[in-house]
């Protein structure tokens, strides 16, 4: 089952396979909280929303026939996360501890100050998502943490290619530039 496509997972998924549904929890669960993490700020609501998801895909298992998965998947988060905004009648729902960060990225094998120096980007790319519009974290958390690809992302977003890829393109620069002063103000912080 490791070298299995996620769509031949849910075959056997659907069919009552109950490994093929924990492995697909394996390959998705992670991803969509990390999702509702960044868009939330909120660890609990991360983990209620994500239970949501694979509940309603579940429920709904008759409703995917073809395509690819992880953008129903997606979808599917994408919608809850917008009903959530809608429901609270906030931009975002905010949690004043930050949950630690599950980021498969760092390496038992890396040094401390490596992984410290990481930690801080972390922390640093976090605090400039939160100053970015919804639409906006939204195509990053999307495209550059959940990992959809362009047309994955105009799928799930139900945009045309060339509109995505100019979103995506024009939130990344955003970050960037939100990224780049933080880490100047920071330099010059540390200087005085």
């Amino acid at each position: 089952m490791e070298n299995m496509k996620p769509e031949e997972l849910w075959q056997r998924a659907v069919a009552g396979d109950q490994v093929a549904w924990q492995r697909l929890y394996e390959l998705f669960g992670t991803r969509v909280y990390q999702f509702f993490l960044k868009n939330t700020r909120n660890a609990e609501l991360a983990g209620d929303k994500v239970q949501e998801v694979f509940l309603r895909i579940f429920k709904n298992k008759e409703a995917f026939k073809y395509g690819s998965l992880k953008t129903w998947i997606f979808r599917i988060a994408r919608n809850l996360l917008i009903d959530e905004w809608r429901r609270s009648g906030q931009r975002e729902v905010l949690s004043d501890v930050l949950p630690e960060i599950v980021d498969a990225g760092i390496q038992v094998e890396e040094s401390v100050i490596n992984a410290i120096e990481h930690q801080q980007m972390v922390c640093y790319i976090d605090e400039c998502l939160d100053r970015l519009e919804e639409a906006d974290r939204m195509a990053v958390c999307l495209v550059y943490i959940a990992g959809l690809s362009i047309p994955e992302f105009a799928e799930v977003m139900e945009l045309p290619p060339g509109t995505a890829k100019t979103r995506v393109r024009h939130a990344r620069l955003k970050l960037d530039a939100l990224l780049s002063e933080k880490i100047q103000i920071k330099r010059f912080e540390k200087s005085i």
